[in-house]
């Protein structure tokens, strides 16, 4: 007795996807498809790859000056690149915050733009931040924010400001569209 054609097309797939599993554990060592593994950052890595902090542990903020204190983790580790977990590097950081939108560089001098909410004290003098931002895009002064693109390197000068109590990086919503749904 045979089967009908769809169900010996469908074997031979199933049969097709084994054997690459097999034989990619038998030559890689490890299966192609593993299971999210503990400790796994949200960032994505080089290859497609889980990055993961070095010790497993959450960044301390101990040792860090005032300025960095004030800084959102992600923008710490685009301003100094020892803070990445092992496995991201800061072109891929900036890769991703590219596809997110957060990051961008201006055509006039190539520098660094990253899109941010500044967090500012109640008497807060608005000139001196607006002097430390490459492009003011709206404010909320009943809530102390300022929304702005700012040269990365010039954040910690901005998180030095006396005024600044933080400096958080934007994240824009997606859409239906842009998550492929």
């Amino acid at each position: 007795m045979t089967l009908p054609n769809k169900f010996s097309g469908i074997g031979l797939v199933i049969a097709i996807l084994v054997l690459i599993l097999i034989v990619g554990i038998l030559f890689i060592g490890k299966p192609l498809i593993s299971p999210p593994q503990q400790n796994s950052s949200f960032y994505v890595c080089p290859a497609g790859q889980n990055c993961q902090p070095g010790n497993g542990t959450t960044l301390s903020k101990e040792n860090l000056s005032t300025a960095q204190k004030k800084l959102s983790t992600d923008l710490l580790q685009l301003t100094d690149s020892s803070y990445l977990p092992i496995g991201l590097t800061h072109d891929a950081m900036v890769i991703q915050m590219e596809q997110n939108h957060q990051l961008t560089h201006a055509a006039e001098t190539g520098d660094t733009l990253v899109y941010v909410y500044i967090k500012t004290s109640d008497n807060a003098d608005l000139n001196n931040i607006n002097k430390s931002v490459w492009n003011v895009t709206n404010t909320d002064p009943a809530n102390h924010l300022v929304v702005a693109w700012v040269d990365v390197n010039n954040l910690i000068n901005l998180a030095s400001l006396d005024s600044v109590q933080s400096i958080r990086s934007v994240i824009l919503p997606m859409t239906q569209r842009e998550k492929g749904l």
